[in-house]
């Protein structure tokens, strides 16, 4: 095992075009006013960004988040030794002939595409899936091709396009929104940075209270829908507030650690609820962590790195910071990792893609 150490060098994050609030008529008009309340009231969400395939496909938001980590990076691609990248949608739709690729398959899902667009040469490319916790994992991997002398720069990519597979008649389906996120880790000097401790746990005995099937009548682009059981948010809140903070205290009993010894907590964004239950069942401040889904709804694999990117930008995270990054999947599995940072992780200073358009095009029309 090599004695390096492995440092978070950027993090990058965006969210697309069409910003969409609750009680909204045109996606959400055959939903009733009371079940949005209740809905509202359950999950804390308020708004959610879709991705206009008018302006973008998601494979293109992708490849810019993605370069932009590159650069934050300071690396060229030539420099990228790893390429994982992850996505809950099973079907990909967008760009896949430009690539070389079938214009619909189910795998390669990114990875193979990614690393064309991007000129990934030097890279080892593949996908991984385990839904919300995708990035969480994607970092172990990451961190233990670097620790091994696998990889000196490891780029990790997920993108979430919720959109397709949402039925705007179900009050279930305004849970989500469209989010797209890229990390760069990379091989430090100092053996102290990086992933101190972790622990896992995965027991699938409640698949059935979260899922995306195939619709008998497809009411969605891709056919597929999300699905949840009538009481179904109820059964998750018997086992989901408890088991995440487990394994928090988990991963800190192995390296002698307590919840308050931690400088700032990156959860999993599913619900205000259910981060308020995890802060208590630890017993720390509210502000040691964030809570984004009120404005940016669980943006499923792309909620963990995007409430990261919102915590460096608002400067609640400070250099040399030990985090806890930590998230359950539907599935269920549930995970926790302990960091040491040393500098921080360079980041996306604008994540809303409308405004970056914005100023490209005020940036050419000065040209």
């Amino acid at each position: 095992m090599s004695t390096c150490g492995v440092a978070i060098k950027a993090v990058a994050a965006r969210v697309p075009s069409i910003a969409v609030r609750n009680f909204d008529e045109q996606w959400f008009g055959e939903i009733s006013e009371a079940d949005q309340q209740a809905w509202q009231e359950k999950w804390g969400i308020e708004q959610r960004f879709f991705t206009d395939s008018s302006r973008h496909t998601p494979l293109q938001l992708a490849h810019s988040v993605a370069a932009e980590a590159i650069s934050l990076a300071q690396l060229q691609a030539q420099d990228i030794d790893m390429l994982i990248s992850g996505t809950t949608n099973v079907v990909q739709l967008s760009q896949n002939e430009e690539c070389g690729l079938p214009k619909k398959l189910l795998y390669p899902r990114v990875s193979q595409a990614l690393k064309h667009m991007l000129a990934l040469e030097n890279a080892i490319e593949f996908d991984i899936q385990n839904e919300c916790s995708t990035m969480m994992d994607a970092m172990q991997i990451g961190h233990n091709a670097i620790k091994t002398g696998r990889a000196n720069h490891v780029l990790l990519v997920v993108f979430e396009t919720s959109s397709n597979s949402l039925d705007r008649s179900e009050a279930n389906g305004m849970n989500f929104g469209d989010g797209y996120a890229a990390v760069v880790l990379s091989r430090h000097d100092d053996p102290s940075l990086g992933i101190k401790s972790q622990s896992y746990q995965s027991f699938p005995n409640n698949y059935s209270l979260a899922t995306v099937k195939w619709d008998e009548q497809p009411k969605t682009p891709t056919g597929l829908s999300f699905q949840m059981p009538e009481g179904g948010a109820s059964e998750m809140g018997k086992f989901v507030p408890k088991t995440l903070p487990k394994l928090v205290y988990s991963a800190l009993e192995k390296i002698v650690m307590q919840p308050s010894d931690i400088d700032f907590f990156v959860f999993h964004q599913p619900a205000r609820k259910l981060i308020d239950a995890w802060c208590a069942y630890l017993n720390i401040p509210a502000e040691k962590t964030i809570k984004i889904m009120q404005e940016y709804g669980c943006a499923v694999s792309a909620a963990m790195p995007l409430a990261f990117n919102l915590a460096l930008q608002q400067q609640k995270i400070v250099a040399r910071s030990q985090i806890v990054i930590a998230s359950p999947s539907v599935g269920w599995g549930f995970g926790a990792q302990i960091w040491q940072l040393g500098e921080l992780p360079k980041f996306s200073s604008q994540i809303h893609q409308s405004l970056l358009d914005s100023q490209n095009t005020t940036r050419n029309e000065s040209l």
